[in-house]
C-alpha cells in the first residue's frame, strides 16, 4: 500500500519571544474563536515537504523588508484600555494560545524577509483558531476568504481548507503582505488594504491625497470603522503580548509549541481510524492536521498524502495507516455533526442558516460554496445535526439508562424501538401505552426535532410490560 513512508524528526522550534493575542475580529463571536481551546498541546516543528510549499516564489522580492513602526496615540490606548478591560477575557486566552504557534509563524516570516511582527496580526484576526470564522466568510488563523486564499495557492474545496493550516496559511499571509508593502510601501496602508482590500485602499490614496494612515483616519467617510481600527487594534496587540506583566497580565498559563514528526503515505485513510488504531485522541491528531475538514485525508496534487504525527509515533502510525485507507474519497463530518437537507423553494442561506442554529458562513464552508453561489430548489446540501446526543448514540442512551435502573424498575420501565418508515412520536406511544411527553423527556427530543428512520429511541413503558 505505501510506495513510501518517510518521517521527518526535527528539532523542536526553540523561542524565547513573547507571548500573543488579540480581542475577537470584528463579526466573530468568542465562542466562535474559543474553539480552538480544545486544541491538544503538542510542540511544532516543520517538516521538509511543509517547507518545500513554504519556499518562497521566484518572482517576488528577496530583500528583508522595513520594521513595523509603532507609533502610540489616542486610537491606540483606546484598544489598550479595552484589553485591558472589556476584552481581556479574550486577550487572556489567545495570550494562552499564541506560544502554541509563535515560533512555527515567525520562522515561515523570517523565511520570506519579512517583520516577525506580522505575526501579531493572526492574533487580532483569529486568536489562533484554525476553525475561527469572519462575518464575510473569512476562515482560519490568517482569516483569508476563499478567492484571496485560492489567488495565493491555498487548496480549498469539500475535503481540504488549507486556510486552517499554520504553516500554509502564513506562508499565504507572507506572500500577501509581500504584495501589499511592495504597493503601497508602508506597512499601515498594507494592513488596511489586507482587512478592506487593495482597491479600496487605492481609491482613498487617490481622492484624499496622502498615504499617511493617520491622517485618511480622521475622515471617517474615508474608511470603514473595522479598517480604521485595525491598525490601532494591531499595536496595542502587540504592546501587549510582547510586554504581558507590564500591562496588566501576569500569571498567563502559556502553551507550550506544538511538536510533531511526519508520514507520508500514497493511499487516503480515514483520520479517526487511524487514531484509534495508534492509541492517541482523534482531536488532538486532527490538532496536528487542521487542513481536513472530516475524517478522511485525501492524497494531494503529488498523489501522496503528508500527515503530522505525534513524536515517537511513526512505526504505530505505519501499522495503523495500512489498517485505515479508504476506497472512496468522500466528505465525512467529524462527530456526525451534519446531516442532508434539501432545499426548498424560498430557502436562502440565512434563513437555513437560523433554523438549524448555526452561520451562513459555516454552511458555506461545509457544502463549499463560494461567496456569490446561490441555493437552488431542489438542491441537497449538509447542515448542522442537531438530533439529540443521546438519540444519536443510543449506546449512550441506553449507559444513562442503566445507571437509573434502581429506580426506574419501580416507577417506569424503558425499551428500545427503531423508528420505521411513517412513524412518528405518536403512533410509537401508542404503541407502547405510552406517551408523546414521556418519550420526549426520555430522548432529550425538542419540539421540532424530526424523527430519522432507524433512530433507536428509548421508550418509557407505563404498562411495565418489558
Amino acid at each position: 500500500m505505501l510506495k513510501h513512508l518517510t518521517i521527518v524528526i526535527l528539532l523542536a522550534l526553540l523561542s524565547s519571544c513573547s507571548h500573543t493575542n488579540s480581542s475577537p475580529h470584528d463579526g466573530q463571536t468568542s465562542d466562535q474563536l474559543s474553539s480552538a481551546d480544545s486544541i491538544g498541546h503538542f510542540r511544532v516543528s516543520e517538516d521538509a515537504k511543509e517547507e518545500k510549499q513554504a519556499q518562497k516564489r521566484p518572482d517576488q522580492q528577496v530583500e528583508e523588508l522595513e520594521d513595523i513602526p509603532v507609533e502610540i496615540n489616542a486610537n491606540v490606548n483606546k484598544w489598550i484600555d479595552y484589553f485591558q478591560n472589556r476584552g481581556r477575557v479574550h486577550m487572556e486566552r489567545y495570550l494562552r494560545r499564541s506560544t502554541r504557534y509563535e515560533s512555527l509563524m515567525k520562522k515561515v516570516l523570517r523565511d520570506n524577509k519579512l517583520p516577525e511582527d506580522l505575526f501579531y496580526i493572526a492574533l487580532i484576526e483569529s486568536g489562533f483558531s484554525a476553525q475561527a470564522f469572519s462575518h464575510a466568510s473569512a476562515v482560519g488563523y490568517w482569516q483569508f476568504i476563499r478567492g484571496t486564499g485560492k489567488r495565493y495557492k491555498l487548496d480549498i474545496n469539500q475535503l481540504v481548507d488549507e486556510r486552517r493550516d499554520p504553516v500554509l496559511s502564513t506562508q499565504a499571509a507572507a506572500d500577501y503582505f509581500k504584495d501589499l508593502y511592495q504597493r503601497f510601501d508602508s506597512w499601515y496602508l498594507a494592513m488596511a488594504a489586507y482587512n478592506v482590500g487593495e482597491g479600496r485602499v487605492e481609491r482613498v490614496i487617490k481622492k484624499y491625497k496622502t498615504k499617511d494612515f493617520w491622517t485618511l483616519i480622521k475622515n471617517r467617510r474615508a474608511l470603514p470603522a473595522e479598517t480604521a481600527n485595525y491598525v490601532p487594534k494591531y499595536i496595542a496587540a502587540k504592546l501587549i503580548a510582547k510586554n504581558p506583566d507590564q500591562y496588566g497580565f501576569e500569571g498567563i498559563d502559556y502553551m507550550p509549541p506544538i511538536e510533531f514528526d511526519h508520514v507520508t503515505l500514497d493511499e487516503p485513510v480515514n483520520l479517526r481510524l487511524m487514531a484509534e488504531k495508534m492509541n492517541i485522541n482523534y482531536e488532538d491528531f486532527k490538532a496536528l492536521n487542521p487542513k481536513f475538514k472530516g475524517e478522511v485525508a485525501p492524497l494531494e496534487k503529488d498523489q501522496t498524502l503528508g500527515l503530522r504525527i505525534p513524536p515517537g509515533s511513526y512505526e504505530a502510525a505505519v501499522i495503523a495507516a495500512k489498517e485505515s485507507t479508504v476506497d472512496k474519497v468522500v466528505y465525512i463530518a467529524d462527530q456526525k455533526e451534519i446531516q442532508p437537507y434539501r432545499v426548498r423553494k424560498g430557502d436562502t442561506f440565512s434563513t437555513i442558516a437560523r433554523k438549524y442554529r448555526t452561520t451562513v458562513a459555516y454552511l458555506r464552508d461545509i457544502n463549499d460554496f463560494p461567496r456569490k453561489r446561490q441555493l437552488r430548489a431542489g438542491q441537497r446540501i449538509f447542515v448542522p445535526d442537531r438530533t439529540p446526543l443521546n438519540v444519536k448514540r443510543p449506546s449512550l442512551a441506553k449507559k444513562s439508562t442503566a445507571k437509573r435502573a434502581p429506580v426506574a424498575s419501580k416507577r417506569q420501565p424503558a425499551k428500545y424501538h427503531i423508528v420505521k418508515k411513517g412513524e412518528n412520536l405518536a403512533t410509537i406511544a401508542k404503541k407502547y401505552s405510552s406517551s408523546v411527553a414521556d418519550i420526549k423527556k426520555a430522548n432529550n427530543i425538542k419540539s421540532r426535532s424530526v424523527l430519522k428512520i432507524g433512530t433507536k429511541i428509548v421508550v418509557p413503558d407505563t404498562n411495565k410490560k418489558l
